[in-house]
């Protein structure tokens, strides 16, 4: 495979994203320059605060994994701590006001993201890189005279970063019964008794999205009001709903919005952009110099890469226009916010192929408020389209029930919950992502060879077609990875081909020694990654920062299943079909790619480009998009397969293969591929980095809660074998 190819490649899709406009149908409504609200200030609301007169939408938003369980998460706080142990600190500050400002250690802010005057204090950032977008209300509004208090000041600044004093972020979401802030006794430990979340742990809550007034195109790095919680968010009273002329809550708690842009704004995919992408700065302050960042995606001020297209993807393709099955705009909210899948199926054609599948854009009729409760003077209330607030997406808690609710509260749903809601979904939000995904893809066989002979070569052609708004998977896949498991088996079960299979393995440096029964814990056998024991040093000077670098990155090997790259860049018809979006690490020439080679010497890029896989996005500087499926594209995929000839068969103690083949293919989803979650487990665990365990991620938690989906959709088609080396099946073949 040549490298500077697929580099080249990888790079004029950068730039081409990097350089792409709003579609039009998209341009955000409102205007950023509108003035403050002159309603009563009001603090950031706990969800709690709006039950009473929204139970439902409270019911539903509690189960959603970005209302409160992402920032208790292992998985988001392993990601933000072991984005410190970069260059042996943050990798990156973020929204600082660069003016004048410093911190406070008199040292200077430095930041190359756009300006805003939210931060004083990079050590109110430190290890809240992503807490900035997935908390934002509570970042930019806070919690009263309690303002940014749960952001701690990770152990230093630079020389002076201490990793032994640690901790995981979601430590700090803790207070007492007097709303003091308390912490485990050990970094990740269980909540001390007695505690309760704090208002910084409840993520993704009703104000978020109600106290917006549009799009804040200054945050955006393009200024289009996509990506990074792209949003104003004013504290006041003065809430949007997506209802004109809505009524007046009861007791004045807030008013209701009657501005039309506002209205707008909410109901529109525009809203949803400001956070469904995810642009990650490059430059100043991180691992790469402004004039590595500048030459790295090929122009001059592209200073970051879409770490996540998602928001992008949809903007551009068929389902923001009426070139779709359904002829009209489907947004986000209509797949999302609605009955979908559960709201009926229709059945279309997409270049041939005819697909059923559930109807989007389809809404429960129900109150917006509980009747007789909610509204002032009791005014009545009407059943109309409502819109439902789970949030159904692709991820579900990686946390038992039990300390689900130690962090997060005693009425906190259970993920695996059977529960039927008031208009007959499904309440528990393993069993909606289930159904999510199996809505989300089709496989097709039809146009495999028919016929087959030992010894020789036939093709089976895969036909996938991605049914989503954006691309499938969305994200970086190393957080998800669909794939097609494919198998093909004579009439008495004999195996002659398998992609896609995982296998049954020991993993000791995580601690199990021997293989467990489990391949929920398995990876596919397509690539294996080995750690690099150089990267985890835990000596650290006071003053001096530490004596290594932290992590850098892991060394892959393919494996016996290696089909991507080759599939991709050399246009092989063998090995896995995977559907991912890599992470991706490009060395430019003169550049060291942080390990040494055999004889100790620092391995060092002589010419053209080389790139590596990477599972930290903190160390990444681009994403390959090419094997991710575009929606409503049927995209073929060719597998060249081999018979074993009749002596070949002989030496294997088979008198010959038995007809007709059947090639059966089907899609299977890792919530998390286990190499990546074996990565973090690593770099948070007692021998990463830090130096001590920061109670996130270890082999148990692999082996117990992560749960992959197989055959979302599946296919098969049976093949004739002919010719020498084919024994009677004592009926037709």
């Amino acid at each position: 495979m040549s490298l500077a190819n697929r580099s080249a490649t990888l790079v004029i899709v950068g730039v081409l994203l990097s350089s792409m406009g709003v579609v039009a149908a998209q341009t955000p409504v409102g205007n950023p320059d509108d003035p403050v609200s002159s309603m009563q200030p009001q603090t950031l609301q706990r969800p709690e605060n709006c039950l009473p007169c929204h139970q439902r939408q409270y019911d539903e938003l509690h189960t959603a994994v970005k209302s409160g369980y992402r920032n208790v998460s292992p998985l988001f706080n392993a990601l933000e701590t072991a984005s410190n142990f970069l260059n042996g600190g943050l990798l990156r500050p973020v929204y600082s006001d660069t003016a004048g400002r410093t911190q406070t250690n008199g040292q200077p802010l430095t930041s190359n993201m756009t300006t805003t005057p939210l931060f004083t204090d990079l050590n109110q950032v430190r290890a809240g890189f992503c807490l900035t977008c997935h908390n934002q209300p509570f970042i930019a509004l806070g919690d009263g005279n309690l303002k940014y208090r749960e952001v701690p000041a990770l152990a230093g600044i630079g020389a002076n970063f201490r990793p032994d004093l640690l901790r995981p972020l979601r430590d700090y979401h803790l207070i007492d019964v007097n709303g003091n802030q308390v912490l485990p006794t050990n970094p990740g430990g269980p909540p001390p008794p007695g505690s309760k979340p704090s208002l910084g742990a409840a993520g993704i809550t009703c104000e978020t999205c109600h106290n917006t007034t549009g799009p804040d195109m200054e945050r955006s790095f393009h200024g289009d009001g996509y990506a990074n919680a792209s949003m104003l968010v004013q504290g006041t009273i003065d809430k949007v709903g997506p209802f004109q002329n809505p009524v007046t809550p009861q007791n004045f708690f807030h008013t209701a919005s009657h501005d039309p842009s506002r209205i707008a704004y909410l109901r529109s995919g525009a809203f949803c952009n400001s956070c469904h992408d995810v642009r990650v700065p490059l430059a100043s302050g991180g691992s790469l110099t402004a004039a590595e960042a500048s030459t790295q995606l090929g122009v001059n001020g592209v200073s970051f890469y879409r770490l996540e297209n998602l928001s992008t993807e949809w903007a551009l393709g068929p389902y923001n226009s009426t070139n779709n099955p359904f002829n009209q705009v489907v947004r986000c909210q209509d797949c999302h916010m609605s009955s979908f899948p559960y709201a009926g199926n229709s059945t279309y054609t997409v270049n041939g192929q005819t697909i059923t599948s559930p109807t989007p854009g389809i809404f429960p009729q129900d109150y917006a408020a509980v009747p007789g409760v909610s509204t002032e003077y009791n005014y009545p209330l009407q059943k109309r389209n409502v819109v439902t607030h789970y949030l159904t997406g692709v991820d579900v808690p990686l946390l038992p029930l039990s300390e689900l609710q130690a962090r997060l509260g005693a009425t906190y749903p259970d993920p695996n919950s059977t529960a039927i809601d008031g208009h007959g979904f499904p309440a528990g939000v393993a069993q909606r992502r289930q159904d999510l995904l199996k809505a989300a893809v089709r496989l097709d066989l039809s146009q495999s060879d028919t016929t087959a002979t030992p010894g020789q070569t036939f093709t089976v052609r895969v036909v996938a077609t991605a049914l989503t708004g954006h691309r499938f998977p969305a994200g970086f896949s190393q957080e998800r990875t669909t794939y097609i498991n494919l198998k093909v088996t004579d009439a008495t079960g004999f195996v002659v081909y398998q992609s896609g299979y995982v296998v049954d393995k020991p993993h000791p440096d995580t601690g199990e020694m021997a293989p467990d029964g489990n391949l929920n814990d398995e990876d596919l056998e397509h690539i294996n990654a080995v750690v690099d024991p150089g990267r985890y040093n835990t000596t650290y000077v006071t003053g001096q920062g530490p004596t290594a670098n932290g992590h850098t990155n892991q060394v892959f090997v393919l494996g016996p299943d290696d089909g991507p790259d080759s599939r991709v860049f050399e246009g092989r018809n063998e090995g896995l079909v995977l559907f991912r979006n890599e992470l991706t690490r490009v060395f430019l020439p003169g550049s060291q790619i942080g390990r040494n080679d055999a004889n100790g010497n620092p391995i060092t890029v002589l010419s053209g480009a080389h790139f590596e896989e990477t599972f930290s996005a903190s160390f990444a500087n681009a994403v390959d998009n090419f094997r991710s499926l575009a929606p409503l594209r049927p995209t073929l995929y060719k597998y060249d397969i081999t018979l074993p000839s009749q002596p070949e068969l002989a030496e294997m103690g088979i008198a010959g293969l038995q007809g007709p083949l059947t090639i059966s293919a089907s899609v299977n989803y890792e919530h998390f591929p286990p190499l990546f979650m074996r990565f973090l487990s690593r770099t948070t665990g007692p021998n990463g980095p830090a130096g001590h365990d920061l109670g996130l991620l270890n082999e148990n938690t692999i082996d117990t809660l992560l749960v992959n989906l197989p055959n979302l959709t599946s296919n098969t088609a049976k093949v004739t074998l002919t010719g020498a080396g084919v024994v009677s099946s004592g009926g037709s073949n």
